[in-house]
């Protein structure tokens, strides 16, 4: 089944609190790079939109070794802007609804289907398990469904409502939502709140001690029959 999507990988800046002198898409993780397990995941989308910036040539030559129609978009300002620059830069080039994703995240297929079938937008949550998460306030709404209603960063959440992890996922639709930005993903989506936040299975690794954590949940995935290594 194909799905009238577009996936966008934000892959333009430079993993520096990873230690290492390359975009955190490029870190191996059991044998594949990170951005090959992301392809992997993302077969079904029609559209794959990747933002490059710092190493732009080597994203790309690993990208297209798996996605041959990949489109690649530049984010020339990479140094001096968040990733909400390059996911304003790709919902430009977007053909479908788009699903963002971040370049340094892996997300259990089964819930990634879920997000991309839910109502636009969505962000996608989970319990808090990063070194240093962004924070989502939530509430069930009338029909029983969790609902986002505030990011936080730095600040308390809001103490009557349920704290989840923002895991950097988000569904827009480029030709209905206008919303752009330069700095933080959270903070050029914060208009669209409340929307639905549904909930993901994932992992993320902004840190080289957060690597460990992400190779053993793919093992398991893998060993499950879940993931095709």
């Amino acid at each position: 089944m194909i799905l009238r999507r577009t996936a966008v990988i934000n892959a333009a800046r430079r993993g520096t609190r990873m230690g290492q002198s390359r975009p955190k898409c490029l870190t191996p993780i059991l044998g594949r790079l990170l951005v090959e397990w992301q392809l992997l995941t993302l077969s079904t989308f029609e559209e794959v939109v990747v933002v490059v910036g710092y190493q732009a040539q080597d994203v790309i030559a690993a990208v297209s070794k798996l996605r041959s129609d990949a489109v690649f978009v530049t984010n020339s300002e990479f140094g001096s802007t968040g990733t909400a620059a390059s996911l304003s830069l790709a919902l430009e080039h977007a053909r479908f609804p788009v699903v963002s994703i971040d370049g340094d995240l892996l997300v259990h297929p089964n819930d990634l289907l879920v997000l991309t079938q839910s109502a636009v937008p969505s962000i996608g949550v989970s319990e808090i398990q990063s070194l240093a998460p962004v924070l989502v306030s939530a509430r069930c709404n009338a029909a029983g469904l969790l609902e986002a209603i505030a990011f936080h960063h730095g600040e308390p959440p809001l103490p009557d409502a349920l704290t989840k992890e923002w895991t950097g996922l988000v569904t827009i639709s480029p030709k209905v939502h206008t919303v752009r930005g330069t700095g933080h993903v959270y903070q050029m989506i914060r208009t669209l709140l409340p929307c639905p936040a549904i909930h993901v299975r994932c992992r993320e690794i902004d840190y080289p001690e957060e690597v460990p954590a992400m190779e053993e949940w793919l093992r398991d995935l893998i060993d499950q029959g879940t993931v095709h290594g």
